[in-house]
């Protein structure tokens, strides 16, 4: 049931994105101005997590077989969510104009 759910949420996004694609403002005509807007995106990014690594060297210590315990700070790859900030160029009715349809009037 969820699946199907899924599904039909999907097929409406998708839907929804291709009417405002067709119904959306031609930024040529002259009564339409654009501007920039920012907007948020999650993504995936990368990062040199530290971690503490063991390793051992031979020495004069006796008790443990000449051999003594060593630590040093070691680095992998790692990855976290973070957000990264995008730009898109946004169309509307220039002011004293107004939207209808896909027309500024």
């Amino acid at each position: 049931v969820a699946h199907m759910l899924l599904k039909w949420i999907l097929k409406g996004l998708i839907l929804s994105f291709l009417l405002k694609t067709a119904l959306s403002l031609n930024p040529d005509d002259p009564n339409v101005c654009s501007h920039w807007e920012s907007y948020a995106v999650t993504v995936q990014e990368s990062y040199a997590h530290p971690f503490d690594q063991i390793y051992y060297t031979r020495c004069t210590d006796i008790l443990n077989w000449f051999k003594c315990t060593r630590h040093r700070i070691s680095y992998k790859t790692a990855y976290r969510r973070g957000l990264r900030t995008m730009y898109r160029r946004r169309s509307q009715c220039c002011p004293g104009y107004y939207e209808s349809g896909n027309y500024c009037i």
